[in-house]
């Protein structure tokens, strides 16, 4: 009996305190795979204004590798309290990665949205109408961004 209920405290335990692991491990993979190019430690931002954004781009040898997207709306135009609206991540050049309101993530392959993900909740199918809109959102943003730069995208 002893070892009985020693066996159910010690595999309550490891379920307690394993299963929210288990959760934020499955979008830590999801991540991994839209992660981009290795953005340099001291990379110069370029940096941009047009309207209320502000767009800071880090690139190497003629590609992007990160697009920083802040507001300055909420800050009554001051640059040093804007607030992030989105990050981009490229690979090659292409868009792979996006971090955006609350805690949203959203993966691209081949200018295609593939996977998208909230905390630990990974949403399968992005087929929706809802994340078409998302896409073409974030890829219009994305080239916008860019061509601020003289990147063009096709």
């Amino acid at each position: 009996m002893n070892n009985l209920l020693r066996l159910l405290t010690i595999s309550s335990l490891l379920l307690s305190t394993g299963l929210p692991s288990f959760a934020t491990n499955k979008s830590f993979v999801t991540e991994k795979h839209f992660q981009g190019d290795v953005e340099p430690k001291n990379c110069p931002l370029q940096k941009r204004k047009k309207g209320i954004f502000i767009y800071n781009l880090c690139q190497v040898k003629g590609k992007p590798i990160s697009l920083y997207i802040q507001s300055v709306e909420a800050s009554d135009g001051s640059e040093n309290d804007a607030l992030d609206v989105a990050v981009l991540k490229y690979k090659n050049g292409k868009l792979i990665h996006v971090s955006a309101e609350d805690f949203h993530r959203y993966g691209f392959r081949n200018q295609k949205l593939v996977a998208a993900w909230h905390l630990d909740n990974t949403i399968e199918n992005v087929s929706s109408s809802q994340y078409r809109a998302i896409e073409k959102r974030f890829l219009a943003e994305s080239r916008k961004g860019l061509e601020l730069f003289g990147i063009k995208q096709k």
